[in-house]
């Protein structure tokens, strides 16, 4: 019995030391390919930061859509080195994700794992910039992998993050980035969102550029998909009156209000939303309806 004791008091003190080797091993191998992102108005004022991270030594980074929605400048600020942003390889504001192309050589690029093979509970990583404090580290758990669609899924975690930490990497325990830091719902305690990297991960090798003047790009609190992910955040953090009260501008709007009253079960007010979704042509507000008419 008592070196059955031995063992159990080893095994608990050894467990928190690997998991701060771990988190020190994932920063000291990873913190030079995120970057921070400042956007700019066509004054050249600075009207937004987030961060990226690396995944092309060319120059690739990925981040969020809302981090640079209404730039007409963006630029990347790697270490001491800042480099200007020539356009986009990719976006999508659906899963609010776009590829950026900096006009670098030679950056330092994260390795991108995969989330069929992650598991719940499992220890996670966030390397951001949060609040200006550039390249913090914090960790925590994969607590849930959410479904919106049959196509779309999220990421919660439980890894403090904060302003400032959105277009961070997601890594897992092996160092790989399994995920792009995305929300913070602010009133629900210890509760962030991120996108799964696997949406972008097939557009990496990408290198056809649309220029910044070129890609359309707009405020992202102006897009059908923000309203509808605010919508989605808010009804999964139980926040239901919050997101019933989003202005539904749009049809997308209507889902997402459909899903904050669908979810604690008021079925009647979430067809109607999902109704006037389908009819305005929003395609997931129109799977919504039939989902929630076929589990009437």
């Amino acid at each position: 019995m008592r070196y059955f004791s031995v063992i159990i008091i080893a095994v608990l003190l050894f467990l928190p030391s690997v998991s701060f080797a771990d988190a020190e091993k994932i920063f000291r191998e990873n913190n030079k390919a995120v970057v921070v992102i400042i956007s700019y108005d066509s004054k050249g004022n600075p009207i937004g930061q987030g961060s990226g991270f690396v995944v092309r030594e060319d120059g690739a980074i990925v981040t969020n859509y809302h981090v640079i929605s209404n730039a007409s400048d963006i630029r990347i600020k790697a270490g001491d080195r800042m480099f200007k942003v020539n356009g986009f390889l990719h976006i999508d504001k659906e899963n609010d994700a776009v590829m950026l192309k900096a006009d670098a050589k030679g950056l330092l690029s994260v390795k991108i794992g995969d989330i069929s093979k992650i598991n719940i509970g499992e220890k996670v990583y966030v390397i951001s910039s949060p609040q200006g404090f550039e390249n913090t580290i914090s960790d925590g758990i994969l607590s849930g992998l959410r479904e919106i669609t049959s196509e779309r899924k999220i990421l919660q975690i439980t890894a403090p993050v904060s302003e400032g930490s959105s277009g961070g990497p997601v890594f897992n325990k092996n160092g790989e980035v399994i995920g792009i830091a995305t929300f913070i719902v602010k009133k629900a305690q210890n509760l962030n969102f991120a996108m799964p990297v696997n949406l972008v991960k097939d557009k990496i090798s990408s290198k056809k550029v649309t220029a910044l003047k070129d890609a359309g790009i707009i405020d992202y609190k102006k897009t059908a998909e923000y309203w509808f992910n605010l919508g989605y955040y808010y009804a999964e953090a139980g926040l239901y009156d919050k997101a019933i009260a989003l202005d539904p501008n749009n049809a997308a709007a209507y889902t997402g209000r459909g899903l904050a009253y669908y979810q604690p079960g008021n079925m009647g007010k979430a067809i109607s939303d999902f109704q006037k979704a389908c009819d305005m042509g929003d395609e997931i507000g129109c799977k919504a309806l039939k989902m929630a008419l076929e589990s009437r």
